[in-house]
Parts: structure tokens; C-alpha cells; sequence
């Protein structure tokens, strides 16, 4: 069957995943994009593949928090007031979305969305040989109280209905599986354990995937995407950050999957998707053979903050990343964060301490929606589709979201009839 020719804007995991898939079923794929692959929000992520992990930010938990996150300057999770249109509506469609109701449903249809790319990423990482320090380790969410890991308990019921293997374990059995969290022993209750869960480097995830599609011939187009044009209800052309006008193929479809930069593409065009920047943290810094760092990967749930082994030899790692503001669209490091991210990390393992004060930290800015699904599929303008608003879970999302963009434009839209969203 002879396919349309797609253009895919955007070289992070969800656009490169999102060529890979096309590609594999015959689509004449380009990517559109200025910046090395995986070098944007994709480059230093949590390193975390949390396919049972996929609870929306926006549940009825959070509203007692609001306060804390308003004016606690030690808070994981903080916005920074700013004078910003985009914000207030973003902000109105997040409280509505936290009930019982609408964070369950979205649970569910994460979950369903994770369980599809699951396999997809196994069977690329396998047949394309791709390395990308990909371990298949478990995970650990730790809980400091008894009240937290009761709460766990229900959600763990909740998920297993869904498929989801997890099981709560005490204290005792946690420090017998992690030795390296001893130190802890007074601070923990327990943890809830996933063995299905597994981490790599989501950039060179990305760098060797791009260069698998570079040698299928698939072209790599180093040129920004400066606006979009449309005739009667369809895209024609997109015109590049040179002034270079491109025209659109018969039956061409576009699909925007750059992150943040979607929704300014997107607005101009009369396309509203509440897109905000989630602005995360990370450090990474080297790790010697026997240095007491956990082997599984770990999430300290009160302080939200990963923990994740990556590399062999001495290519040996640990990525730590956490904290989560609301900081307008700027992606510059707030030092007080970096701080508090490096004084967290430090309490939690301080045989590493002098390296993590060492470590130089990286930003990035995730795009998240306020009910935390990512908008798939067309637009309603012939030819344009969208990939984006996966937020923190980019890298858990990006497989499955590739497969059910390509389902639907094949003509089975069922895949992404949970996440084509609402207008802003």
C-alpha cells in the first residue's frame, strides 16, 4: 500500500517515536527540528520507565496542598506567581479535573496508553539493537508514615483491577531489599514495590533512534518551524525559521510533536491546547563499583524526588531528579530549587554527598496539560495532527502514544479516542 508521506516536527522522544512507528508501517516520514535529537526536555529526565506509575497530578489529594505549594518555598511542587495569560485558565481546568472521578479515569486511560508502548519500546529495544542503558530493575515508592502507605494500599487495589502488578512491603523487607537505605531505617514504613518497572537514558534513547531512522533515509530537517499555513480548512505549507516556505505534498499530513513550542504553533492557527510548562530538575553525577546507591529505581514520595542507576563499567551513574514548578515559560534554574534538590539528595544518600553538591543541574520544561492526558490526532485543519502534552511521563508515554497516532491514521481512531481533549 503506497502511504501519504507524514512531516513529524519535533526530534524529542515523542516526535522520534512517533517517526520510528510511521516509518515501520511504510509512512514516507521526515522530522522537522533545529536542535539535536533528544538534547531538549528528552535530555535528562528522571531516566525512569514508570509504566504502572501514571496517576495524574490533578486529583482531589492535591487540593489540601494548594496552600503549601503557593507559599512554601521548600515545597516539591511550587508555582511562582507571575502576570501570565496563559496560566489562570490552565490553573481553572486543573481544579476541575481534581475529583475521584476524572483522576480515575485518567488513571485508567494512562495506564491503557503505558500497557501499549510497553512491548512496542521492548521490541525496538531487542530487533534494532538499540543501547541505551536500559534496565529492567523494579521500583520502589517509599512512604516516611503509616497513614501514607495505608492510602497506597487503596490505590494498589484500584490499579490491580487494572492489571497492574504492585505489592506493599515493610519496612524490614525494604532495607533487605535496598542495604544502601539503611541509614533511612527510622525515617521509612514501607515501600510499594513494582517489579515490571524499568529505566534507561532517555537522550540516548533518542540519539539511537535517530540514527536508525537516519540510515533507513529518513530525512532529518535542521530548521525551526516559524509558523504554519492554511487554505480553506487545510495545511498547506510551514514556513522555517529562515523564511523558507514549505509546500505540503498531496495528502501530506504534519503532526506538531514539539513539547511546549505545539501550542504557539498550533494558537496561530486557531488551535487551542491547554499546554503549561511544568519546569523539572535533575542531577547526574558518576558512580563507582561500590558506592551504596540503590539498585532498584527509587521515588521518595513525600519529597517527590527519583532516584536511577544508569550505565555499566565506568559509564556508571546515578540520575536524581525531582521538584516541580510552575515558573512561566522560561526554562532558567531557580537557585534556591537547586538547592533544595541538592540538600534533599544529600540527607538521602549522604555517602555521595560531595559528588551530588558537585553536580551540575539541568532544567526542563514538560509539557503538561491540567488533566494530565496528552492530545492526539487531528486537529480539525485537513493534514494537521498533534502529538503532545505527555508532561512528566514523556518518556512512559511516547511508545504508546506513537502506536495509536499511527493506528488512527491508518483509520482506527479507538486507540486515541481518550486523549483528543477538549478546547482550552
Amino acid at each position: 500500500m503506497n502511504r501519504a508521506p507524514v512531516t513529524v516536527v519535533g526530534a524529542g522522544v515523542t516526535g522520534l517515536t512517533t517517526a520510528l512507528a510511521l516509518h515501520e508501517a511504510g509512512y514516507p516520514v521526515r522530522i522537522v527540528d533545529p536542535a539535536a535529537p533528544g538534547s531538549g526536555t528528552s535530555a535528562a529526565n528522571g531516566a525512569q520507565l514508570s509504566w504502572a506509575f501514571v496517576a495524574p497530578l490533578a486529583e482531589p489529594g492535591v487540593l489540601p496542598q494548594l496552600p503549601g505549594w503557593l507559599l512554601g518555598s521548600d515545597s516539591p511542587i511550587r508555582w511562582v506567581p507571575r502576570l501570565d495569560p496563559a496560566l489562570p485558565g490552565w490553573g481553572l481546568q486543573f481544579l476541575r479535573a481534581c475529583t475521584p472521578r476524572r483522576a480515575r479515569a485518567t488513571t485508567a486511560a494512562l495506564l491503557e496508553l503505558a500497557a501499549l508502548g510497553r512491548p512496542q519500546l521492548d521490541d525496538w529495544r531487542t530487533r534494532l539493537e538499540l543501547d541505551f542503558d536500559w534496565r529492567a530493575n523494579g521500583k520502589l515508592l517509599l512512604y516516611r508514615d503509616a497513614e501514607a502507605l495505608a492510602k497506597a494500599g487503596r490505590q494498589v487495589d484500584f490499579q490491580r483491577r487494572l492489571g497492574v502488578e504492585q505489592r506493599l512491603i515493610e519496612r524490614d523487607a525494604l532495607l533487605e531489599r535496598e542495604p544502601a537505605l539503611e541509614h533511612l531505617r527510622d525515617q521509612l514504613a514501607g515501600a510499594l514495590w513494582t517489579p515490571g518497572e524499568a529505566l534507561g537514558d532517555c537522550r540516548r534513547f533518542c540519539e539511537a533512534v535517530a540514527d536508525h531512522l537516519a540510515d533507513q533515509g529518513v530525512a532529518f530537517v535542521k530548521r525551526g518551524v516559524a509558523r504554519l499555513e492554511t487554505r480553506h480548512g487545510r495545511l498547506v505549507a510551514w514556513h522555517d525559521d529562515r523564511g523558507e516556505r514549505h509546500v505540503l505534498d498531496t495528502g501530506e499530513t504534519l503532526i506538531v510533536a514539539a513539547g511546549l513550542a505545539s501550542r504557539r504553533l498550533l494558537a496561530e492557527v486557531g488551535i487551542q491546547i491547554p499546554l503549561y510548562p511544568l519546569k523539572g530538575y535533575s542531577l547526574t553525577l558518576p558512580l563507582d563499583a561500590g558506592d551504596a546507591a540503590p539498585e532498584a529505581s527509587v521515588t521518595d514520595g513525600a519529597h517527590k524526588m527519583v532516584y536511577a542507576r544508569l550505565g555499566q563499567g565506568d559509564q556508571r551513574r546515578l540520575r536524581i531528579a525531582g521538584i516541580a514548578d510552575l515558573d512561566g515559560w522560561q526554562a532558567q534554574p531557580r537557585a534556591p530549587r537547586i538547592e533544595l534538590l541538592k540538600r534533599r539528595a544529600c540527607a538521602f544518600l549522604p555517602a555521595l554527598a560531595e559528588r551530588i553538591t558537585a553536580a551540575e543541574p539541568w532544567t526542563g520544561l514538560r509539557p503538561a496539560t491540567p488533566d494530565g492526558r496528552p492530545r492526539l490526532g487531528p486537529t480539525g485543519i485537513d493534514g494537521l495532527w498533534v502529538n503532545a502534552g505527555q508532561g512528566a511521563l514523556g518518556w512512559t508515554l511516547a511508545p504508546g502514544s506513537a502506536l495509536a497516532l499511527r493506528t488512527a491514521l491508518d483509520g482506527d481512531a479507538t486507540a486515541i479516542a481518550a486523549f483528543r481533549g477538549k478546547p482550552a
